[in-house]
């Protein structure tokens, strides 16, 4: 009984598919039809008659065509509800009953011809009906019945033997029409079932094999030591939280794109085997944010991708923040407390983007934005970290003919003594990109992320030496110091470049000056000190500058022998307050290691009296003098009132 009736109501859903679809056609013939019938058989006695009955019945059409308009507009859901099959229905039999009027109303100033018109026109619209209101067998009998029936029997009460042999032609072929359109009807209800079964046959099948499909994807594509999904994994079914989304099934989704600080150090230090039990347990406490809504992944390494549906923005931010405290807890491992930190960067659906890829990428870029920052470690993609990102892009693809088209250029910072009287110079490289002036903070690291810091840096030398050697023609014993990157001390021909510089310009080895960053304390020390101790027996000094920001480590200085360190600006900026402990103690520490101490960044008087009062020998900064191009250089050197001896 349940199967019946299921049946039932899709034979009648279906049934009001096929009549709405098949609908324009039937009332374009109708309203031809009509036409011809009522504007080809005129004569004085009918036209207003006539031409009333065409008007009628081509209102009737407009309202069937306006009717089928709004049904192909309606919603996919309504389009099978009884109410549009009784609206079609009426308009139908409405049709059919006009045309049966005509017969009723106008036989009696029929000739043989219009007659025969009359009758024609009646059949062939009761047999395209058979076809076209096949959808549902009641209303196509009574459209035939309607249409057919009251011209054959006013024609079997006529007198004539031919009429009423039409007469009888009428009711036969009225009955004929029936049985067609019964035997429409079953074809169409025959071919509405196969496809429904074929339908859910399909859907069935579809569901076993997704069902198979993700049973294996199961098997398959988990990360072999978290048990988490790995990345290909994670990208499938991410695709379908995607497809859900644009078929609007749910309202958004967010993306974690979660960074471990500090991981490759356990690696290094303790080992992968401490290093992947620390993974596991960190997977583990990320599966305690795993629900039904929710996606986890590692997506390689230390990085994890985690997948939040239908969640509010403070609801995202307090997820972000619960994780970031989770995985921040220590770990237990072989007696030992392991702690990490972790950077959570975040991307939402659809404010940022709806493909899971770009998700993915601008949730990287908001992760890596944070990285290192803290305490806060949750950052949002915002459009401004794209930006940064798109001008970090094309500004290294600048950067790579940059130095072939003389873009580049060197201006001088002096450095002066404790009677204000310049003893050094400083080189700071300077780019001038599409007439902007690129900060240093900027195309440097690009540099040495790329390697062009090497052949850039060996530029550098060249030019602050060559302008090294015509300063000393000027006033001799100035200094230059120059700054070098990390990676430069790992190229091999680099303490070879330095010689051959100081050899080509006649310069002595003391009155050039390496600077160096704290970074270089992480490095390789056993090649580090080395290539210091093979350019220091030529004379080069070294120092290191920004002091006190970094990996400071005292030890290492005292092992490298350092001539000089460069007190880092922010704390003489801050050197009325806590600042001014900080230099006192480097100046305690400088004459037991036995190296002299710079202070950069000094910008006003107050400043150059406390770093007096505290002993320190050297300044730099705008209280004295801006960096200044070369020529302005040598005429600053030019008009110092005293000429230097030693110099540094």
């Amino acid at each position: 009984m349940t199967k019946n009736l299921e049946h039932s109501k899709l034979y009648q859903s279906e049934g009001v598919r096929l009549l709405y679809n098949n609908s324009l056609p039937g009332i374009l013939i109708t309203f031809v039809a009509s036409s011809a019938l009522a504007f080809t058989f005129i004569d004085e006695n009918n036209f207003n008659c006539k031409l009333a009955w065409w008007v009628v019945m081509t209102l009737i059409l407009a309202i069937r065509v306006f009717d089928t308009r709004m049904w192909l507009k309606s919603r996919v859901e309504t389009k099978t509800s009884k109410s549009w099959l009784l609206r079609f229905s009426c308009g139908c039999l409405l049709s059919a009953a006009m045309w049966s009027l005509y017969a009723v109303i106008f036989y009696p100033h029929f000739s043989i011809e219009e007659l025969s018109t009359t009758n024609v026109i009646l059949a062939a619209m009761a047999g395209g009906a058979t076809s076209i209101l096949s959808g549902n067998l009641l209303l196509a009998a009574f459209y035939n019945i309607i249409i057919l029936m009251p011209m054959s029997i006013l024609l079997l009460m006529q007198p004539e033997q031919y009429k009423i042999n039409l007469g009888g032609l009428g009711v036969c072929f009225t009955l004929i029409m029936i049985v067609s359109s019964a035997r429409s009807s079953k074809y169409i209800k025959e071919a509405i079932l196969l496809r429904y079964r074929n339908k859910n046959l399909v859907s069935r099948m579809e569901e076993t094999i997704r069902v198979r499909t993700r049973e294996v994807y199961e098997i398959s594509n988990k990360d072999s030591l978290t048990g988490l999904y790995n990345r290909s994994a994670f990208l499938l079914a991410a695709q379908l939280v995607e497809q859900e989304f644009k078929s609007q099934k749910n309202a958004g989704f967010a993306i974690f794109f979660i960074d471990l600080d500090g991981f490759k150090n356990i690696n290094d230090t303790l080992g992968h085997n401490v290093g992947d039990r620390v993974l596991v347990a960190l997977s583990d406490r990320l599966k305690t944010f795993i629900d039904s809504e929710n996606l986890i992944c590692r997506w390689g390494g230390d990085e994890f991708i985690l997948l939040v549906k239908d969640k509010s923005s403070d609801a995202i931010s307090d997820l972000a923040e619960k994780i970031v405290t989770s995985l921040s807890r220590p770990i237990r491992v072989d007696e030992q407390n392991v702690t990490l930190n972790a950077t959570i960067g975040i991307s939402v659906c659809p404010e940022h983007e709806s493909s899971i890829t770009r998700l993915i990428q601008l949730a990287d870029i908001a992760m890596y934005s944070q990285k290192g920052k803290y305490p806060e470690r949750v950052a949002f993609y915002n459009l401004g970290l794209e930006r940064d990102l798109h001008r970090k892009i094309t500004l290294n693809e600048a950067l790579k003919g940059a130095l072939d088209r003389h873009e580049f250029r060197l201006v001088y910072q002096p450095i002066v003594d404790t009677r204000g009287q310049v003893v050094s110079f400083e080189a700071l490289m300077r780019w001038r990109y599409q007439e902007q002036e690129i900060s240093p903070v900027e195309f440097i690291p690009l540099m040495e992320q790329s390697g062009r810091i090497v052949q850039t840096g060996h530029w550098v030398l060249e030019e602050a030496c060559k302008t090294l050697a015509q300063m000393n023609k000027r006033n001799a014993g100035i200094c230059m110091c120059v700054n070098i990157s990390l990676i430069q001390f790992y190229d091999k021909g680099f303490v070879n470049n330095v010689n051959r510089l100081i050899e080509r310009y006649a310069i002595p080895g003391h009155l050039l000056h390496l600077e160096v960053t704290e970074s270089i304390f992480q490095s390789d020390q056993m090649m580090i000190n080395q290539k210091v101790n093979q350019l220091q027996q030529r004379g080069v000094k070294f120092s290191v500058d920004d002091f006190g920001t970094g990996y400071s480590s005292l030890s290492v200085i005292q092992n490298m022998n350092i001539d000089y360190i460069k007190i880092d600006r922010s704390f003489i900026q801050n050197i009325e307050l806590k600042g001014l402990s900080i230099v006192q103690a480097m100046m305690n520490i400088s004459r037991s290691l036995n190296f002299s101490v710079i202070a950069e960044g000094v910008e006003t008087g107050k400043q150059r009296q406390l770093l007096e009062e505290c002993g320190i020998p050297f300044m730099q900064g705008y209280y004295f003098s801006r960096p200044l191009e070369r020529q302005n250089a040598l005429v600053y050197l030019e008009n110092a009132l005293h000429p230097v001896v030693n110099g540094l």
